[in-house]
């Protein structure tokens, strides 16, 4: 089974919603050109648009953060602070 990207995830998000990219574009203040190319995995918004997609899709920023491959910053301090530790539990999620 194939994971699902981040365009992907948005768009189903979106669409859920009964949004257009114009409609969502609008409302996180990005261009529709932009909204098109994130959703074809063309681009990766930053931390901050990432967390207004978020908002305005109803979905908790981490998910998005993560589908973008980005480690929040509060749980990369938590690795950080014991990297053997976190090694060793992040190693016991594998599939």
């Amino acid at each position: 089974m194939a994971t699902e990207t981040l365009g992907q995830r948005i768009k189903q998000e979106r669409l859920r919603h009964g949004m257009t990219q114009r409609d969502l574009a609008q409302k996180v203040g990005i261009t529709v050109p932009y909204m098109s190319k994130i959703e074809a995995g063309k681009e990766t918004p930053t931390e901050d648009k990432l967390a207004k997609l978020a908002q305005v899709l109803g979905m908790n920023p981490d998910e998005l953060i993560l589908a973008a491959g980005r480690m929040p910053t509060d749980v990369m301090n938590r690795l950080a602070a014991d990297p053997t530790k976190a090694l060793a539990f992040l190693r016991t999620i594998r599939k």
